[in-house]
């Protein structure tokens, strides 16, 4: 490990990946999915979202999922929740860390949440006055569109660093920049990550980036650069916000762990048992277009006398 640098790669596959889904993926494969995640050495995983199951039927067994991984110690779980109501329903089947999202764009915090951005903030409130009668419990937000909204396009730089601020000044320890319909690039990213480290030292990061465009790894690189240690991605690059045309999948927790191992930078990921996971998912979801490329090319494997010879060496 360079400098002992290491990262924190939290999967979202299970809740990004699975939303968009046509079918129900039964729970005991979502359960058995997660464990594989888990055993590969991720530590963070967002399992599903506590929402209207007329909304989005996948995550209608919510609460027997959570209950069916109750032995898992090894990682954090977090959930999406978009309200108070699914807040308390999130407490209460025994989640701990909540993801309370809403958009930096109106246009698309109106078609995604049906709400306006004031209205989702008030709603953000109401989430954490529902959290804080339960020590250990933590809301985190995920604040979309940061780096551009398929109606409105790119946002004001300044725009989106006034709803950071009033994100932070409630309190809330923990916001994830969202890029989700992959309009992101290098420059931007260090401009909007650099200037939010910097006018909010107090709070910790994160990025979501969706390879859309093809530019996924390397505003992931770029967030790195300039001090992020904390990145969303799905296995297999699944996922895809319904009300965000154009909006493909997330960059691939494959790729991503393999950027940061070659770096030398710390996961604490084994990809040999995530290559297998994402095996594990094309049996469950039959059909699903996994698009990383390290599943897709596998891992370098050198080959001739050579190669053979610096094996041996090891």
């Amino acid at each position: 490990m360079e400098n002992g640098v290491a990262v924190t790669v939290i999967e979202v596959g299970p809740r990004d990946g699975l939303q968009n889904l046509s079918f129900f993926v039964e729970t005991e494969n979502k359960a058995a999915l997660i464990r594989k995640l888990a055993g590969s050495g991720i530590r963070e995983i967002q399992i599903g979202s506590f929402v209207n199951p007329r909304a989005v039927p996948q995550f209608r067994d919510m609460e027997d999922l959570v209950s069916s991984l109750g032995d898992l110690r090894s990682v954090t779980m977090t959930c999406l929740v978009p309200n108070a109501a699914g807040a308390r329903a999130a407490l209460r089947a025994g989640m701990r860390k909540l993801v309370y999202f809403f958009s930096v764009s109106e246009s698309h915090n109106l078609s995604n949440v049906r709400q306006g951005r004031e209205e989702s903030l008030k709603g953000l409130r109401s989430v954490l006055a529902e959290t804080a009668g339960t020590a250990d419990a933590e809301v985190t937000v995920a604040l979309a569109t940061v780096f551009g909204c398929p109606f409105e396009g790119y946002l004001p730089k300044d725009e989106v660093l006034g709803w950071v601020e009033r994100v932070a000044s409630l309190g809330v320890g923990e916001i994830t920049l969202c890029d989700t319909v992959g309009w992101g690039n290098p420059r931007q990213v260090e401009e909007i990550c650099s200037s939010c480290r910097e006018l909010f030292p107090e709070t910790v990061f994160a990025v979501h980036f969706h390879d859309t465009r093809g530019l996924g790894l390397a505003n992931a690189l770029k967030a790195f650069e300039v001090g992020i240690r904390r990145f969303d991605a799905a296995l297999g690059g699944l996922g895809g916000c319904p009300f965000a045309p154009g909006a493909s999948g997330n960059i691939a927790t494959e790729d991503l762990v393999f950027m940061f191992d070659g770096m030398g930078v710390s996961t604490g990921i084994r990809l040999e048992a995530l290559l297998d996971v994402t095996s594990y998912l094309r049996e469950i979801v039959p059909g699903v277009v996994v698009t990383s490329a390290l599943a897709r090319a596998g891992l370098p494997r050198p080959r001739g006398p050579q190669a053979r010879e610096t094996r041996a060496s090891r």
